[in-house]
């Protein structure tokens, strides 16, 4: 009999790209979203089409506060990814933060408590360490100076899962993602905004004069640690990993490989530092590659050239 798995948020970027691969590993893949648009969802409803051409996916149309509508039994594990992202809007929209990616979170598990599901894999954020100010980033930081509204909603996710786990026996791993990008990703994350300037001859931001570090990861690397880590067959399991690529790169770095695959030159606009953007992140990924045995290891290199190749081939350079 065929492993039967819930993915949350199954429109989204990674959500898309994990469904993908299970269904390819020949799981049934229970997918739930809700369309939210936050940015255009003609890209989620492409996603979806692509994922229905497998005959064994089944997708709700549906928000978290429905969840109990997915009458399928026997699910071995739930992937929620499903959350409203952006360090920006989280400041402008707190309350809506709030209940999508906290209330939420609670109908999730609060689902698996109800359903005996007994294993919860979920997304968290590098956004947790704020204005930690320790690089490479480790777990064992305390992550008590959340810098954005979408920060603090993910050190509340963790803590719920803390407290299933303690009071309702459910385990989980929660995946602190540091700045994931590549194909099918989110139009409105810098890589893609970057590249369709450029091309565009538009001009793009750079905050703090360009001189900010991010640790950027690519998706195919996020879907394979995601994968081994339900693999595991341990029986009881707590864990907050960080995903990352393990180097940081700076942005005007960043934007100088893009007009190189792009043949391109960049019409920069320079601004000040955002008091939301901590001017570094790299993460220390020890701890999930001794979990799994795996080292995720796609270069920035490769992985813009990949992306470029996706945007390119589906005629969204405009």
């Amino acid at each position: 009999m065929k492993k039967k798995i819930l993915i949350t948020g199954s429109a989204g970027f990674i959500g898309f790209h994990l469904a993908y691969k299970y269904l390819e590993k020949n799981y049934t893949v229970i997918g739930l979203d809700n369309f939210c648009k936050t940015y255009n969802p003609k890209l989620k409803k492409l996603r979806i089409s692509l994922l229905k051409k497998k005959k064994n996916f089944i997708f709700y149309k549906t928000d978290l506060d429905k969840i109990n509508i997915i009458k399928q039994k026997n699910i071995e594990f739930i992937i929620h990814l499903a959350a409203q992202a952006g360090v920006r809007t989280s400041v402008e929209k707190p309350k809506f933060y709030i209940r999508e990616n906290i209330e939420k979170t609670i109908s999730v598990f609060e689902f698996a408590k109800e359903r005996k599901i007994k294993k919860i894999f979920y997304a968290s954020s590098s956004s947790v360490y704020g204005n930690s100010n320790i690089y490479p980033s480790h777990e064992k930081i305390n992550v008590n100076k959340p810098l954005s509204i979408y920060g603090l909603t993910k050190i509340c996710n963790e803590n719920i899962a803390y407290y299933y786990n303690q009071i309702e026996n459910i385990n989980s791993i929660g995946f602190r993602f540091f700045t994931v990008y590549g194909p099918y990703g989110r139009p409105d994350m810098s890589v893609n905004i970057f590249f369709k300037s450029i091309i565009n001859n538009r001009k793009i931001k750079l905050f703090n004069n360009g001189n900010n570090f991010r640790d950027y990861t690519f998706i195919e690397d996020i879907v394979n640690t995601i994968y081994l880590c339900t693999l595991k067959k341990n029986k009881s399991f707590y864990q907050i990993f960080n995903i990352g690529g393990k180097k940081t790169i700076k942005i005007m770095k960043l934007v100088r490989l893009i007009e190189k695959i792009t043949n391109k030159k960049a019409k920069i606009l320079y601004k000040p530092k955002n008091k939301l953007d901590p001017k570094k992140s790299l993460a220390n990924n020890n701890a999930i590659e001794n979990y799994i045995n795996f080292v995720a290891n796609t270069s920035i290199k490769e992985g813009l050239l990949k992306t470029y190749m996706w945007i390119k081939n589906n005629n969204l350079l405009s």
